[in-house]
């Protein structure tokens, strides 16, 4: 299963509360990766918007096949990584930011300490909770978490990729009374495509974390411009809509109200 679908919106890295997407900008780009104009001038970007962009899976192949000069070494990393690193320096100025920081058996993906609080962040992507090439998930997405807090006694926040990567989420780690957002434009791996029996409890836990959850539920994740956002339409509603998918493919394991899950085109369709 293709982890990503056809590419959708712009990603504004001085905007990403509202800017969201797959097409990334040259600027931003050069701010992910520390690169310059030539060490990304032969590819090729396409003009949306007045701005140069180009899919943010074509970067992340052309990095990862030492394509692009300058750009910081592929071990460990991946681009949603970089991409939240500047996020999180947008958002928090004066934060520190440590990666993979080694923690018994395991590595982090950051350490964040601002305002002399610290934080450690996973990012986890669709194969931590649905099956994958690799088969179903070997441990549960809060295994890590657990071991990690009761090594250290500092809180680990596990950041799904539907947790958008934006600055009102970053902020949301530091002060919980910050409504923080969900997004999913793209995405191939829906929640009723994941593998544990719980997985409502799970996505719930999550969400709760950023103080993601809005009108009453989960549906705005979808689009189109909710909540104020220029967050494309996930093309599942239309699917769905036109008879070509089934409602399930959005609701976890052991949900309760679909109304919670799903967006307000497909509440009342049968």
């Amino acid at each position: 299963m293709a982890i990503l679908g056809r590419p959708q919106g712009i990603f504004d890295l001085k905007n990403s509360d509202m800017s969201i997407g797959s097409f990334l900008t040259k600027s931003d780009i050069k701010e992910f990766l520390g690169v310059n104009d030539d060490d990304i001038s032969f590819l090729k970007f396409k003009v949306m918007e007045g701005v140069e962009v180009i899919d943010e899976r074509k970067i992340q192949k052309a990095w990862y096949g030492g394509e692009i000069n300058n750009a910081p070494p592929v071990e460990y990393s991946s681009l949603d990584e970089f991409l939240l690193i500047s996020i999180i320096k947008e958002a928090l100025p004066n934060c520190n930011i440590e990666r993979q920081i080694r923690i018994k058996r395991f590595k982090m993906d950051f350490k964040i300490t601002y305002e002399g609080h610290s934080v450690f962040v996973e990012f986890d992507g669709p194969s931590h909770f649905a099956i994958s090439r690799y088969g179903p998930p070997k441990h549960g997405p809060f295994r890590k978490k657990k071991i990690v807090e009761d090594e250290t006694g500092i809180e680990v926040v596990n950041w799904a990729y539907w947790i958008q990567r934006c600055t009102a989420n970053v902020k949301a780690l530091f002060d919980k009374n910050i409504k923080g957002y969900g997004v999913l434009w793209s995405t191939n791996v829906h929640f009723g495509d994941f593998f544990f029996d719980e997985s409502a409890q799970i996505i719930e836990t999550i969400n709760s974390r950023f103080n993601a959850e809005h009108e009453g539920g989960f549906g705005y994740f979808y689009g189109e411009n909710t909540l104020g956002r220029n967050n494309p339409e996930h093309p599942i509603i239309e699917k769905i809509l036109q008879g070509k998918e089934y409602r399930e493919k959005l609701l976890p394991k052991g949900y309760e109200d679909q109304s919670r899950w799903l967006p307000e085109k497909l509440i009342n369709i049968t």
